[in-house]
């Protein structure tokens, strides 16, 4: 049963990596308003710097979308090795060709992520840093329904990966041996005493 357990913390890598990348993305932008408030002092000096004219808002936020875009493109590396090796522990481990075919559906999905979905999003993101969000765009617009569809790839492996654990948590408890119960002889004629 240890290849259950392995299959379990490959699972729960995932799926700990793919909340904590949502957590990371959410605060990077998050920490645009917050340093444009309250700014330390040496910030403070170098944002009035810039001048009325420059927007230190799009380009924190152009970092911000910079940052989350490298390390989305890690992750989804990340994604592919542990979904790898969690096919090769379900099909050599475990021998379950149905958990095997879930997580081989994981690992698809992310390869057309990182492959197909991510440099399109990669590209149209950085090609509306820049404007306006009064603006008018196109360009935003096919962002934003690209973005959705990668958020529901997304979704879809977490919804898997959290199956698969509830699978092989089930599996895990139906495959222990229950202890063997003894039952007490109480018999007057088999009490030994030593003389």
């Amino acid at each position: 049963m240890h290849q259950a357990r392995i299959a379990i913390f490959l699972l729960g890598a995932w799926i700990f990596g793919g909340l904590f990348m949502a957590y990371v993305a959410s605060q990077n932008i998050d920490m645009v308003d917050t340093v444009l408030k309250s700014p330390s002092s040496d910030a403070a000096k170098f944002l009035q710097k810039l001048g009325p004219n420059n927007n230190p808002r799009q380009l924190l936020y152009y970092l911000a979308s910079e940052e989350i875009r490298s390390v989305s493109e890690d992750w989804e590396l990340a994604q592919i090795g542990i979904g790898v090796l969690l096919m090769f522990v379900l099909l050599l481990g475990l021998e379950n060709k149905l958990l095997t075919g879930v997580a081989t559906a994981m690992v698809i999905l992310t390869v057309f992520e990182h492959f197909k979905v991510t440099p399109e999003l990669s590209w149209l993101g950085r090609s509306i840093d820049f404007i306006p969000w009064a603006a008018e765009s196109q360009q935003r617009d096919q962002y934003w329904k690209l973005r959705t569809v990668y958020n529901m790839m997304d979704v879809l492996k977490l919804i898997l990966a959290l199956g698969m654990t509830g699978y092989l948590f089930t599996l895990r408890r139906k495959r222990v041996k229950p202890r063997m119960q003894v039952d007490p002889v109480d018999y007057a004629n088999h009490r030994h005493v030593d003389r």
